[in-house]
């Protein structure tokens, strides 16, 4: 369960794509970090081996949003996604790459500061979360089809209201 710190009480989200299994963690951990790009490394920092490279299992994903996210302070929509990328060559390098949108506040008013994904999936699958709660849906109706089709279908599914971050073909076919 989540801890409070001065009437903060944060938490995140962990999806093991390998187990299937969807846990919540204590943001409390990761205070001293400001903003969604130090969460992510310190993620890395502890827990992914060195030399892991972008298509090993062992490599993660992690969507972290800043600590203004939600609040409707300006420029405060942001989130960090930060990964091993496989687009340096001959090592891959930790990254980070930033999204605008309203995914920031829509993962924060569903409860959540980050989301650490991690594993390798057996089949598409694509991670639903709602009100505090996350489950995995099977994805096989929208694989090859693109981002803008793939985000009306799941849109669609989900309702106005939800936002939709999508790979694509190119991230399907692990294309770097």
């Amino acid at each position: 369960m989540a801890r409070k710190f001065g009437g903060y009480q944060g938490k995140g989200l962990r999806v093991n794509l390998s187990t299937g299994r969807i846990t919540v963690e204590d943001t409390y951990q990761y205070l001293d970090l400001i903003g969604g790009t130090g969460l992510g490394y310190k993620v890395f920092w502890d827990e992914v081996p060195p030399k892991t490279r972008a298509y090993d299992e062992a490599n993660k994903i992690v969507f972290a949003v800043g600590p203004l996210a939600g609040t409707g302070a300006l420029c405060s929509g942001r989130t960090a996604v930060t990964t091993i990328m496989p687009v340096s060559w001959p090592q891959h390098l930790i990254g980070s790459g930033h999204m605008g949108g309203n995914f920031a506040e829509h993962l924060k008013y569903a409860g959540y500061d980050f989301l650490i994904i991690e594993g390798k999936a057996e089949r598409p699958v694509w991670l639903h979360v709602r009100d505090g709660k996350a489950w995995l849906k099977d994805a096989s109706h929208v694989w090859g089809q693109g981002t803008r089709r793939t985000t009306r279908v799941i849109s669609e599914e989900v309702g106005a209201d939800g936002t939709v971050a999508a790979i694509g073909p190119a991230g399907e076919n692990l294309v770097p």
